[in-house]
């Protein structure tokens, strides 16, 4: 058995080998074409280059706050350096990273979670910028096919054979924006090098629809888990400046702390910053050569340990870095979102999901995506679909629906239609997709609210109703309680006895079919109206900003006075700790990260 067990390691090892190699050769292949490959992509990586980062943009006080431009393309420089020194594929790498937060919401993380918790309460999963990156991506905007005809343009000598060997590989770009995602600090990344597209796909459909599934995939490149550990080295002591910038850093009293503290010191000190050096920023109040020393430390460090096959950091090192990223948390990430943002934003957005859903469903959206077909990539296929997609969104942006009702009026507003010409660009494939995330994403609610009833009633414990400020869980808190009565009754007749896996997981698809049939309509909304209700926040999502804040004024659903009061600046908020709202899932993160900041060997 023991001889079995070696000789499986030993194939399994040759083959990831193999795999590793293949992989390589794929990446030197499109290395040929990253300049038309970052063209495509750039074209599509305008709307959150202007966005802040950590710090809400509406209230930033500095032009120096740092926008995700600024943030992607120096995680490109980061690690193009460290693929130069590893013998990595720097050309590929520098587009994962100049690209990777091309999913980012409106409000960043903020907005990526008040959608999510809104889809929650009705069983519809969650979004995740990683994933929605990718998503618009392949799904909406054809990125390989509008790569391959670049390419073709820029090398007319281009055979179909190697044109077939680029559109193979180009996936694996896609999987470095998917998997970019993770907040804990995991002690290595590992590439997955047998995933395969499917798989990868499969990945970004699960994001949609597992909670925390995107801290869970492993990239497919080495490059990618590379990009990934750059992400960190970039944005941690980025949000130390922008902290101390934009006057987020309070001491008890509530005064603005515009220097380093002893907390930073001490972990500054222990990376082997000189004392002298953050006395000097100290004074200049000027922080960006102690953010690019940090940089430098922590890239010398990954060079230092890591391989092709695996990208780490020294325990000591990466204790550090997590800690400094601990105390960013605790001293600035905690401070971004006010009550009144948490009071407003997700009311508002919840209004215009549930007015876009139903405007998806009155004009039949999905029927005329369905009647369009699905874009093919034979030539002839593609011109059908791309003139009748023209036509389509030049008479929707007049406010109309078909040739036939060219003369008709519009009983849309400029913003209803901007909506309906956003949900025209998609096709079959992206449609399909959206259902298939919502029968995920169901069956997943189904599970999840199942075990909490369950556990109430075995362990006899009172169930607390889901509550957030700002947020409306009425319909999650009332499945729950629909299925711990259920169970009450199960348990009162002695139908609880011998309960197992078996019985659970018939439960589940019990439940799932007779959703499916619209049987529950009292817990779920029937599957159109799902479907409609994550085609609106796919476009909520994809707003930026300026087009949101634009958007809830327009629609009436906030006032001047509360758009004044949304965008004061932090260092204009005197009571800052009083008027400070910290959403529960960043406690549980905040949490999660300092457990995992002690690892084996390290140094303090």
């Amino acid at each position: 058995m023991k001889i079995k067990n070696t000789i499986k390691t030993f194939t399994g090892r040759l083959f990831d080998k193999t795999r590793g190699f293949k992989r390589a050769v794929e990446l030197k292949r499109l290395e040929k074409y990253a300049n038309e490959i970052d063209m495509v992509l750039t074209l599509y990586n305008k709307k959150s280059c202007d966005e802040t980062m950590m710090v809400k943009s509406f209230r930033k006080s500095s032009g120096e706050t740092t926008v995700r431009k600024t943030h992607q393309e120096d995680v490109e420089k980061i690690a193009k350096e460290i693929a130069k020194k590893l013998g990595l594929n720097e050309q590929i790498v520098g587009i994962m990273a100049k690209h990777h937060d091309i999913g980012h919401t409106f409000l960043g993380h903020s907005g990526e979670w008040w959608i999510s918790n809104i889809q929650d309460d009705d069983g519809l999963g969650m979004v995740c910028h990683n994933a929605v990156g990718a998503r618009e991506l392949v799904f909406t905007e054809h990125i390989y096919d509008q790569i391959i005809e670049k390419i073709k343009v820029h090398n007319p000598e281009i055979g179909p054979r190697e044109l077939e060997k680029i559109r193979e590989s180009l996936w694996l770009i896609m999987d470095g924006i998917n998997t970019h995602n993770g907040e804990t600090p995991e002690k290595e990344y590992i590439p997955d090098v047998r995933k395969t597209e499917k798989e990868s796909e499969l990945e970004m459909l699960k994001c949609y629809s597992i909670k925390g599934y995107d801290r869970t995939i492993k990239p497919a490149t080495a490059e990618a888990s590379l990009m990934r550990r750059s992400d960190q080295i970039s944005y941690t002591p980025l949000d130390m400046v922008d902290g101390l910038r934009e006057g987020l850093v309070r001491d008890e009293e509530g005064n603005i702390i515009d220097t380093l503290d002893e907390d930073y010191i001490q972990v500054l000190t222990a990376l082997g910053i000189d004392k002298q050096e953050i006395d000097i920023a100290n004074k200049e109040k000027s922080y960006s050569k102690i953010a690019e020393r940090l940089k430098e430390i922590f890239i010398n460090d990954v060079i230092e340990n890591s391989t092709k096959e695996k990208i780490t950091m020294s325990p000591k090192i990466m204790t550090l870095m997590n800690e400094l990223r601990n105390l960013n948390n605790q001293k600035a990430v905690n401070n971004v979102i006010l009550k009144e943002d948490q009071e407003t934003y997700p009311s508002a957005i919840r209004k215009l999901r549930d007015k876009y859903a139903k405007i998806f469903l009155e004009e039949n959206l999905d029927k005329k995506i369905e009647q369009r077909g699905e874009t093919g990539t034979q030539n002839k296929e593609k011109r059908e679909c791309n003139r009748f997609l023209a036509t389509t969104l030049r008479l929707s942006q007049e406010g109309l629906e078909t040739e036939e009702e060219a003369k008709a009026p519009s009983e849309h507003s400029k913003n209803d239609e901007k909506f309906i010409s956003y949900i025209l660009k998609s096709d079959v494939r992206d449609l399909q997709f959206t259902k298939r995330t919502s029968k995920m994403a169901l069956i997943k609610s189904i599970e999840e609210e199942l075990d909490i009833a369950r556990d109430c009633v075995l362990k006899q414990k009172t169930y607390q109703d889901k509550e957030e400020l700002g947020l409306d869980y009425t319909n999650k808190n009332a499945r729950i309680k629909h299925y711990i009565s259920d169970y009450l009754k199960k348990l009162n007749t002695g139908k609880m006895i011998g309960y197992n896996e078996e019985n659970r997981r018939a439960e589940i698809e019990k439940i799932y079919k007779e959703v499916l049939a619209e049987k529950q309509p009292e817990y779920y909304d029937d599957m159109k109206t799902r479907v409609a209700k994550l085609m609106a926040d796919k476009y909520i999502a994809s707003l930026n900003d300026s087009e949101f804040l634009q958007l809830l004024k327009e629609e009436g659903l906030i006032l001047e006075e509360q758009a004044k009061s949304l965008t004061r600046k932090y260092k204009d908020i005197e009571d800052l700790k009083g008027e400070v709202y910290i959403q529960s899932n960043w406690k549980t993160v905040s949490e999660t990260q300092k457990e995992n900041t002690v690892i084996e060997g390290d140094v303090k």
